[in-house]
């Protein structure tokens, strides 16, 4: 059995992508095999794509001037970048609330956030199931709020694309 890969962008990050500059550094956190990465250097942005997963990371490396790192941001002290240094950071289909503050503390002052993940609506249709790693109504604005970002677009919606799934997605930026 072969697994088929999507190497399609999500619309949404490519419509809200499109609002950042040329030549802003990027993070795309949790990347996978770095379909919004490749979108991301495509429109010229400079992109620092992570994931734990190496054979995943492995599509990325033939991709001209994408920093790939492989990382395992769930460890505690795992988090390698500084405070301040990336214009945007962007992640979708992935949550793990213990790096929300290291997220936000990564992007500098006037930078974007760009975060699209499932939300607990979703256990209706298939996987994720799992709380943990399902965001809780309205649970991005809130983040967005209390990190003093200014909300450029919410949702939190029920797409029907291939199949129905709850998401929540969030385009932010550093006050």
């Amino acid at each position: 059995m072969t697994t088929q890969i999507n190497f399609e962008p999500s619309p949404w990050i490519v419509k809200n992508l499109k609002n950042i500059s040329k030549n802003c550094n990027i993070l795309d956190l949790a990347c996978g095999y770095g379909r919004h990465s490749i979108y991301a250097k495509k429109i010229g942005l400079n992109v620092t794509a992570a994931d734990i997963d190496y054979e995943k990371l492995f599509y990325l490396k033939n991709v001209h001037n994408i920093t790939v790192l492989r990382l395992d941001i769930e460890k505690k002290f795992n988090w390698p970048f500084k405070k301040n240094i990336f214009d945007a950071v962007m992640v979708t289909n992935y949550l793990y609330r213990p790096i929300f503050k290291k997220i936000f503390h990564s992007i500098k002052s006037k930078g974007f956030l760009l975060y699209e993940t499932f939300s607990e609506e979703n256990i209706k249709f298939g996987p994720p199931k799992n709380t943990n790693y399902l965001l809780k109504s309205g649970e991005l604005l809130n983040l967005a709020n209390k990190n003093r970002m200014t909300i450029i677009e919410y949702e939190e919606i029920i797409t029907q694309k291939k199949k129905p799934k709850a998401i929540q997605r969030i385009f932010a930026k550093i006050k």
